[in-house]
């Protein structure tokens, strides 16, 4: 047996001929390098993700020979330091630094600077312009990225000396360029941006060791500003700034005393916006003032006014008779119409502005159906869209009507970060329908109808009794609740759907009643669990082999399970973890915050991302793992795209997704388990959304007593929104239906 040598200290310098191995979330690398001063190959290991193949080093270390991968050297610290030939400066620049500049453009550019070319890229990037097929464009990213891994250096020196990592140190380079270490110093709260990745305390943290006291005015209204984004995701427009003061006094050991003052600065500073409520002022016993973000209560006060210019404008009418045009519908398509579907198809055509809403199996579709071919008759335009991409193509499927996702109807530009569609570039249509309207968050609605003319009827679909939208707001809830737009709440279940214990279950649940499982031909089953780990072995058998054998579905295409939540026992974490093992293990795989990613892995998108036009919900499947290049390869129903793996933080393992990120969406089959360990989230309105994702299939597995707690808990979480009260406001403001500041019943409901 060869004994291996012994350790020692070494500082070499050489230059990284290629990666083996590197993973960004913990800056841990694997590369082949050149010692300079004998030429010989040799492995460096340590926190060097975030380098390029060509990049010269100054490495101190420790030296050994691994019995298995031969000489090794650990490294404890690192220097970058230019290329100290021409030939290295080529393969520094050729390393994927800038897209674009591959191996012959790297030679172009050292051609014409030899061993100036990295002075002249910093100081002189205009000289670049002489090399043909370099642009403007191109330089400025290339003389960024030279920065860039320079000051990465500087950062990663800084942020090590406070405990933080080189993977962190990278993220922050890409969202703040040359300028992080300054910025990070001068405001360290900034990392508490979901852009960087890390928490609220950890920046805190950071500021304390940099310098920063307790009760400074820096850090107390970046807690403010931290409880507010919080509350955003919590589903709130704004906070009572009582709340606001006490869930920050609490975040930061603080006083609500010590940050009264912070919140009347941050609103004169015009970075939050604090006011009385709207509505009435008799109407509020003691009317305190509540906080928003600013970008919400300037898109709260603009859905607002836009419904209410629709509702009021004098506009062109469609030049349809609603009547005629029904009766039309009816005998072109051989099917009598019930009140309820044929008053919502009138409102339609009629009003300006109408919502249908209703469960599963009532004939929302058939009337968006009829509103396709009576405008198509008509040669009028019509236009479908719905908040996510899954939703718009099961309406296209449908109704046979192109449809398309709401920021594709308003032409999101990636790069820019906005809409092309706008007050100042209007949409162009005559009837815009939006489904799967319980879906529309504040922000996205007032992006829509910041985009909709006077002249464009809305009408908006959709189930008012499924949860909320993932994003800020209620505005669906609150649209119906303000009384001010003409609804139909259709409730008749069909023939085609009475069959289905799906739809009788679904509607049923809003009805106070506890689901029994079905019989022989059943599409709805309950299997009881004896608890959590149970269920969890349920699941795994229900996945792989009862639902396949029995109803010939494909575990993996067909089979989704929808979880309450992520953590737990049979959360979506933990079954994920189960499923992919035993659906697609042995594949390529890396870790990425505690999650594994393989090749062949199904993947959800859990954040809107313009640049790669992959939105909120979007599954897609990966379909090679590059570890040396550090990406990922992931299939769309649209297009592959590649990520880094410092961005695969956006997307989550999809064997298993929370209810919440399910909305829109229809499975073959539906798992959904249902165990006291949810108590937090056992409430009627997310038991029913699962149950209505299902199309062929849903099985609960789990407690009948979990069940029954959640069919009976109709309190879906209250959520700060102030969208009702405005759309009334708007009508109280000229005089108009005094009667409803008292609250009264919602007109022109018709339910059927």
């Amino acid at each position: 047996m060869t004994t291996p040598s012994p350790e020692r200290a070494v500082t070499l310098q050489g230059t990284i001929e290629r990666f083996t191995f590197r993973n960004p979330d913990t800056g841990w690398a694997v590369v082949k390098l050149i010692d300079e001063a004998t030429g010989r190959p040799l492995t460096a290991v340590g926190s060097m993700a975030e380098l390029k193949e060509g990049q010269r080093l100054k490495i101190t270390g420790t030296e050994s020979a691994h019995a298995k991968f031969g000489l090794q050297v650990k490294v404890d610290q690192f220097e970058a330091i230019a290329p100290c030939s021409v030939e290295g400066i080529e393969a520094y620049l050729a390393s994927g630094l800038v897209k674009g500049i591959g191996p012959g453009t790297a030679k172009k550019i050292t051609a014409a600077f030899g061993l100036d070319t990295l002075r002249v890229v910093e100081e002189q990037p205009e000289r670049l312009r002489q090399v043909r097929g370099l642009g403007d464009r191109r330089i400025e990213d290339l003389q960024q990225a030279v920065r860039a891994q320079k000051d990465l250096q500087n950062v990663l020196v800084f942020l090590r000396t406070y405990g933080l990592g080189a993977a962190l140190a990278a993220r922050i380079v890409r969202r703040h360029g040359a300028n992080a270490s300054a910025l990070v110093q001068a405001n360290p709260y900034r990392l508490a941006d979901e852009g960087i990745g890390i928490g609220f305390r950890t920046a805190d943290r950071l500021a304390g060791q940099l310098g920063i006291a307790p009760e400074a005015p820096e850090r107390l209204a970046a807690g403010l500003e931290f409880t507010l984004a919080q509350a955003a995701k919590e589903g709130h427009c704004f906070l009572p700034e009582h709340e606001l003061l006490e869930r920050t006094a609490e975040l930061l050991a603080s006083t609500t005393a010590a940050l009264q003052p912070h919140v009347v600065e941050l609103a004169h500073a015009g970075r939050i916006a604090r006011q009385l409520p709207p509505g009435p002022a008799l109407l509020h016993e003691d009317p305190r003032p509540i906080v928003y973000p600013v970008t919400l209560a300037t898109a709260e006060a603009g859905v607002a006014r836009a419904l209410d210019g629709l509702l009021r404008g004098d506009r062109e009418r469609l030049p349809v008779r609603p009547d005629a045009a029904v009766a039309w519908f009816e005998q072109t398509s051989g099917m009598a119409l019930p009140d309820g579907q044929r008053t919502a198809l009138v409102r339609a055509l009629s009003e300006p502005v109408s919502v249908i809403t209703g469960g599963p199996g009532v004939g929302k579709t058939t009337i968006v159906r009829a509103l396709v071919q009576i405008l198509a008759q008509k040669d009028r335009r019509l236009l479908l869209a719905a908040p996510t991409g899954r939703a718009a193509k099961r309406l296209e499927e449908s109704t046979g009507h192109p449809a398309t996702t709401l920021h594709r109807l308003l032409e999101f530009t990636p790069g820019i970060g906005r809409f092309a569609r706008s007050q100042n570039n209007l949409l162009e249509g005559d009837l815009l329908v939006v489904d799967e309207a319980s879906m529309l968050d504040i922000q996205l609605a007032y992006s829509l109808l910041a985009a909709v003319p006077r002249t464009m009827s809305l009408v908006l679909v959709g189930d008012c009794n499924q949860l909320p939208s993932v994003g800020p707001g209620n505005v669906l809830a609150d649209v119906l609740a303000s009384g001010r737009v003409p609804t139909t709440a259709l409730t008749q279940i069909f023939r085609q759907q009475r069959g289905s214990d799906i739809v009788r279950v679904a509607h049923g649940i809003l009805q106070d009643e506890v689901p029994a499982s079905g019989g022989e031909g059943s599409d709805f089953y309950f299997v009881e669990a004896r608890n959590a780990a149970h269920a969890r072995l349920l699941i795994r058998e229900l996945v792989m082999q009862r639902i396949p054998r029995r109803f010939g579905l494909d575990p993996q295409r067909d089979v989704q399970v929808l979880c309450p939540m992520y953590r737990g026992e049979v959360g979506a974490d933990t079954i994920n973890r189960d499923l992919q093992d035993l659906l697609n293990p042995g594949q390529i795989e890396i870790e990425r915050g505690g999650k594994i990613y393989r090749t062949g892995d199904k993947v959800m998108q859990i954040r809107n991302d313009y640049d790669r036009e992959v939105w909120n919900g979007d599954v897609g499947r990966i379909t090679h793992i590059d570890t040396g290049a550090a990406k990922a390869f992931v299939r769309f129903p649209e297009r592959e795209q590649e990520y880094r793996f410092e961005d695969l933080g956006d997307l989550v393992p999809a064997y298993a997704i929370s209810v919440h990120r399910s909305q829109g969406s229809e499975y073959p089959a539906v798992v959904l388990p249902i165990t006291t360990d949810h108590f937090l989230m056992l409430r009627r309105s997310l038991l029913y959304t699962a149950i209505t994702r299902g199309k062929q299939l849903v099985v609960v597995v789990g407690s009948r007593k979990a069940l029954e707690q959640a069919v009976h808990n109709a309190d879906d979480g209250h959520r700060y929104s102030g969208l009702r009260e405005r759309l009334r406001d708007l009508v109280r403001a000229d005089g108009i239906h005094p009667e409803r500041a008292a609250g009264g019943a919602p007109p022109r409901q018709h339910e059927a």
